[in-house]
């Protein structure tokens, strides 16, 4: 999963998302308070958007890692993959550290997440746009 969550190297969020994390409603949140303050003018009402990556948000690169280290994580479900100590924080850091790393680790976790079968009760469609369900 700590391979995976960094495809949030590039992207954006809605307000919606991430509001409770920069404007400090998450009590048990920390937060680098500059990025916290910067963010926040970006959810001035529900429509805003924010990058989840600031320093290159349109590169897929390690700077995801960086963010987390320096407790700038856009989404709370980003952050928490680092400051628990264990494996998540190791790997966090040796992405941070090491690009190539978190590549080979990305690459071979989309891999195997594609490989997985739907489960054969659901109906499975392949879309042409992926916001929205084809008319077949």
């Amino acid at each position: 999963m700590t391979a995976l969550s960094g495809a949030h190297t590039v992207g954006m969020a809605s307000c919606d998302t991430y509001r409770d994390r920069v404007y400090g409603t998450d009590s048990d949140e920390e937060i680098d308070p500059y990025f916290a303050q910067t963010t926040q003018q970006t959810c001035q009402g529900l429509s805003g958007k924010a990058p989840f990556d600031v320093q290159t948000p349109m590169r897929f690169d390690n700077a995801y890692y960086k963010n987390l280290i320096a407790r700038r994580g856009l989404l709370s479900s980003d952050q928490t993959l680092y400051g628990g100590g264990g494996l998540q924080d190791n790997l966090v850091e040796m992405y941070n550290t090491d690009g190539e790393a978190f590549a080979r680790d990305f690459a071979k976790a989309m891999v195997k997440m594609g490989n997985v079968p739907p489960p054969h009760e659901i109906p499975v469609e392949v879309r042409l746009k992926c916001s929205m369900a084809n008319n077949y």
